[in-house]
């Protein structure tokens, strides 16, 4: 699974590109728990990397699929955040967002690292929450 990623002529950081879902049921938001290569897990929300000559939209359908066996529909985009990777030497993403709706039920698929899914309330967020995630829902499903 290759994933676009761009290093600058200096060789210092690569730039991932990555999709991401923002799936709401009424005030909840589905998170789902992955683990880092060092072993700890975190939440965060649905998608990844883009391959090279994808849409965000088509990589966006491709990471529902693999990550939670469901198909989803692609709506707005909402939000463009930056990640850097703890797991990844020098490598940094950028996040963007679109609202997606379920059209299809959500199963977490552990071959793919996704050990869990829950639909959280902006309050109930766990602990290990990503903060983008944590200020996404904050900003976004609270309103």
């Amino acid at each position: 699974m290759s994933s676009r990623t761009e290093q600058p002529a200096n060789g210092r950081l690569k730039l991932r590109n990555s999709a991401k879902a923002l799936v709401t049921r009424g005030d909840r938001t589905l998170i789902i728990k992955e683990r880092h290569a060092d072993g700890s897990v975190f939440w965060t929300i649905p998608g990844g990397g883009t391959h090279r000559n994808e849409s965000t939209a088509a990589a966006l359908r491709r990471e529902l699929f693999e990550e939670l066996q469901c198909q989803g529909t692609i709506e707005d985009r909402v939000a463009q955040y930056w990640y850097a990777h703890t797991s990844r030497d020098k490598t940094v993403s950028q996040w963007s967002v679109y609202t997606c709706t379920l059209v299809s039920s959500a199963e977490p698929n552990p071959t793919e690292g996704i050990l869990a899914k829950r639909w959280a309330l902006p309050e109930e967020l766990p602990p290990r929450t990503l903060p983008q995630v944590r200020y996404l829902v904050e900003r976004h499903v609270s309103e």
